[in-house]
């Protein structure tokens, strides 16, 4: 049915004289549950979707979207999409991808999620929150405890020979306890993910969640000091995530960039390799293209300290007279085409996290930070940043710390990374499903009291 539609708008497009057509069509489908105090607090089953249309009209592509598709609002994209081509007054060439490449074969959707029963996805919810109180007296509730299941779909079709489409699903389940102790309170988050609700681990969700936040019961500010640092592989990924931008080239293009003109230039430690793998059976962001259509291929972004490449989509890579490098990107059918990763990881090294820990006389480790994207600065790289985590003294976890602040610039601790833990994971937390091991840095600025 939406095929048929999406050729009788590329027809009556052609009448109007648009040189060249694409549809975006997207498709969403989540059910999100909440449970509390073993009832079920919230339960919503949603579905959404839409599409965008891009077209070509005398050298310039206007854009219109979409909630429906029906006979009036194809004449509405008729119009919008013509509008905008008319008051565009860039110069940039435009034009779509013809579907040339060769495209991985995904098939990470599994069609047995979403018939899961209902009652089991909400049953595993009342017993986590049971057990995760059952686990330790000093928990005394559950801020969250929560089951998210997404299904989606793209297709993207367009005049020049491009037809692809892919489909995936995923569920979480996540909790937030709530713990005191002498008066202080404080929190943690547990979860899990995958594509099968009944691979999910209640006690993974329940050791990480009582961990992080028994663990923190009692911490204090510590005296500022300047001293050798461990950050925990997820809040690494966190931070890393938030910096991913200077590798757009669209930025280095607009000089907004502190990478222009760095490629087969050393950024970063000898140790780090910065990987792309959009193909990763069983992660949460595999795609065979992007969103332009395009292929999406492995890559190395940073190999042993090296910046090799900028991530590219068409119009960039244009400007600077190469292939895309599939990294095209949009939040919705509704946005416009901008650059990401996908799947993107610090490859790990071999060092334990008691190796890194031990060799410490007197640091920090950093657990989590606060305020990530209103605390960096992503041109000049610098940052100050609230943390929390442990004290290390004598090659020892000691006493967990808090209300301190992290200083430093981002391109000068990559180039200080003294050592890669062999813990690499992926962190929900982080935008574009990145994932870092541990890592140590020989000294950074710890502000305190």
């Amino acid at each position: 049915m939406i095929r048929s539609q999406i050729h009788s708008l590329f027809e009556k497009g052609r009448i109007k004289g648009f040189t060249s057509q694409e549809v975006y069509y997207q498709e969403s489908k989540k059910l999100a549950i909440s449970v509390f105090n073993g009832q079920v607090d919230k339960f919503t089953l949603s579905e959404d979707g839409g599409m965008s249309y891009r077209v070509i009209y005398h050298g310039k592509m206007g854009y219109a979207y979409s909630e429906r598709f029906d006979d009036e609002a194809i004449e509405m994209l008729l119009d919008e999409a013509f509008g905008n081509a008319e008051v565009i007054e860039s110069e940039d060439e435009v034009f779509l991808h013809d579907g040339s490449g060769t495209y991985t074969k995904i098939d990470d959707f599994n069609p047995e999620l979403s018939k899961q029963p209902i009652d089991d996805k909400i049953k595993f919810l009342v017993d986590l929150e049971s057990e995760l109180k059952a686990h330790d007296s000093r928990i005394k509730r559950l801020s969250y405890n929560n089951y998210v299941e997404v299904e989606s779909s793209r297709l993207i079709i367009n005049t020049e020979g491009l037809d692809v489409e892919d489909k995936s699903n995923y569920c979480l389940a996540y909790a937030m306890p709530v713990v005191q102790s002498n008066g202080d309170t404080r929190t943690g988050l547990g979860y899990d993910i995958g594509n099968d609700f009944y691979t999910l681990s209640s006690s993974k969700i329940i050791m990480d969640a009582a961990k992080e936040s028994l663990g923190m019961l009692g911490a204090e500010p510590i005296t500022s000091k300047t001293c050798p640092v461990v950050v925990k592989n997820e809040a690494f990924a966190q931070l890393f995530s938030a910096y991913m931008g200077i590798f757009s080239a669209d930025r280095v293009q607009k000089d907004i960039s502190t990478l222009k003109g760095k490629i087969g230039q050393i950024i970063a430690s000898e140790m780090i390799t910065l990987v792309e793998d959009p193909h990763m059976s069983g992660a949460m962001a595999s795609s065979s293209f992007d969103s332009e259509g395009v292929p999406t291929a492995s890559k190395r972004i940073i190999e042993k300290g090296v910046l090799k490449t900028y991530l590219y989509n068409l119009k960039t890579a244009r400007k600077d007279g190469i292939e895309s490098t599939g990294n095209a990107s949009k939040g919705s059918y509704k946005g416009t085409i901008g650059t990401a990763p996908s799947n993107i990881y610090i490859e790990p090294g071999k060092v334990s996290f008691d190796e890194m820990i031990g060799i410490i006389d007197e640091g920090v480790f950093i657990t989590g930070f606060q305020g990530l994207h209103a605390g960096i600065d992503s041109i000049s790289g610098d940052f100050s940043l609230q943390c929390h985590g442990f004290e290390v003294k004598n090659g020892k976890l000691g006493k967990p710390v808090s209300q301190i602040t992290v200083s430093g610039n981002f391109f000068e601790m990559l180039k200080a990374i003294d050592a890669i833990g062999d813990d690499l994971v992926f962190s929900i937390m982080a935008s574009d499903f990145m994932g870092a091991p541990s890592m140590s840095i020989n000294k950074m600025a710890i502000s305190g009291i």
